[in-house]
């Protein structure tokens, strides 16, 4: 979509907008154009909205605003103030289109409201990226996920269904789903007494489905290493690859690491990592862990660890765990 919007012309009238529709296979009409001062737009028209979910937001750099259009119609209309910020902006455009691709063109209404929700969404995270730094735990934790994505899920099930099974850049508790199974990927530095960290009752209840644990250990190397990566290289290294397979991959995998709140800083090439080993376990009988129906009235929010040593008896073969969901069927599978 950044081609075809540099490719608008700006109107020479002043006051004109020279709009074109988004994507004509889009059920809303959403359009994306350039106004007489060469501001870059994005809107969506659609039946009147006239509820308190409807409030906009305030987004950085940008002017968010109805129009009436009579009928019982509006329009929301994006204008972005600074064209160097027009990659981002088309990232957040995107987004909005695809959290918006199953609503049909008769609910545009609803199709505005969660357009709308999706703007709030946008806005809180587009603020932490500005203001936050991944903390050394987050940067091996996103890296854990890059690699089981790159080397477990890419090459069996290809790139947009392995984007689309990745949960975690959005904070659901599972990392990935894949048809009815759940991976949860925990990864750690190389120790002596390894532990698995889990971040709430919910992550390990099998109520929610089948759960595999993918628990992979790093170790620092010097940068020079051929085989070491820092976060940056990875992400770049992926990034090529999704890019390569079109149909708006890169872009979702962009959208991806904004949500991670992933953005290319210099401390992220202060360590190199690489992976030393890597095990599923599945998350069954006795399992060690604490679930929902475990806890007496008034306790929640339970954050634990499992001495990866205590797991061995769970240990599921890989290959043939993959190859048994590469052989689902695909409705079944993603």
């Amino acid at each position: 979509m950044l081609a075809d919007w540099q490719a608008i012309a700006s109107p020479g009238e002043a006051g004109a907008r020279n709009v074109r529709l988004a994507d004509s296979t889009h059920p809303l009409d959403f359009r994306i154009g350039r106004d007489f001062r060469g501001r870059y737009l994005f809107q969506l028209d659609s039946a009147y909205v006239p509820t308190p979910a409807s409030a906009l937001p305030r987004l950085s750099g940008m002017d968010c605003e109805w129009d009436e259009l009579g009928n019982d119609r509006v329009r929301l209309c994006l204008v972005l103030h600074h064209k160097e910020n027009l990659s981002n902006f088309s990232l957040m455009c995107t987004g909005l289109m695809l959290a918006t691709e199953s609503i049909t063109a008769t609910q545009s209404a609803r199709g505005m409201l969660r357009t709308i929700e999706e703007l709030h969404r946008w806005q809180e995270m587009l603020r932490r990226r500005r203001d936050t730094l991944l903390s050394r735990n987050e940067q091996i934790g996103l890296l854990g996920e890059l690699l089981f994505f790159r080397d477990e899920l890419e090459p069996r099930w290809g790139v947009l269904p392995a984007l689309h099974s990745w949960n975690g850049p959005e904070g659901h508790e599972q990392d990935f789903v894949v048809g009815g199974t759940i991976f949860e990927v925990k990864t750690q530095v190389v120790t002596a007494d390894r532990r698995i960290r889990i971040s709430s009752e919910d992550q390990l209840d099998p109520v929610q489905g089948r759960i595999l644990i993918c628990n992979q250990g790093v170790a620092p190397l010097p940068i020079a290493d051929s085989s070491a990566r820092t976060l940056n290289s990875l992400v770049a290294e992926i990034g090529m690859q999704v890019a390569s397979a079109g149909s708006h991959a890169g872009e979702l995998f962009e959208i991806a690491m904004l949500r991670a709140g992933y953005e290319p800083r210099d401390e992220y090439d202060e360590e190199s990592w690489v992976l030393i080993d890597r095990a599923f376990y599945e998350v069954s009988g006795d399992f060690p862990r604490i679930e929902r129906a475990d806890l007496r009235k008034g306790v929640e929010m339970v954050k634990y660890s499992i001495r990866v040593s205590d797991c061995q008896t769970y240990v599921v073969d890989i290959e043939k765990t993959m190859t048994e969901l590469c052989n689902e069927p695909s409705s079944e599978r993603l």
